[in-house]
């Protein structure tokens, strides 16, 4: 794995934490180089295939980088921090302003917005 920092807007593989097994989940980076753990822990969300209310729908459009393999959603409400040791690679990153529109979500899922 690498040991250059992932930066806002990367999609990268991590253990699922709530199944059982070896699964993985993608999970975006929202947290920049301004998080005070940062290249050692991010704070993310989590991408699914199924939609659910109030999740955000990603399209091929919506990715900057990579392959996204069909339609994924953002669950705003499922944040999460995880340790870049436990990333197991890296699968993207979305664009900047797909990016935008999913921090401004969570921060309304938090009520700050």
């Amino acid at each position: 794995m690498t040991t250059e920092p992932f930066r806002r807007g990367d999609v990268v593989w991590h253990p699922a934490p709530f199944k059982s097994g070896t699964s993985e989940r993608p999970y975006l980076v929202l947290s920049d180089d301004d998080h005070p753990y940062h290249g050692t822990e991010y704070a993310v969300v989590a991408l699914t295939r199924q939609s659910h209310p109030r999740s955000i729908a990603l399209d091929a459009a919506s990715w900057a980088v990579g392959d996204p393999g069909g339609e994924s959603y953002v669950s705003p409400w499922y944040i999460f921090t995880i340790k870049h040791a436990d990333i197991t690679r890296p699968k993207g990153g979305l664009r900047d302003s797909v990016v935008t529109e999913i921090c401004e979500a969570v921060a309304r899922q938090l009520g700050a917005a």
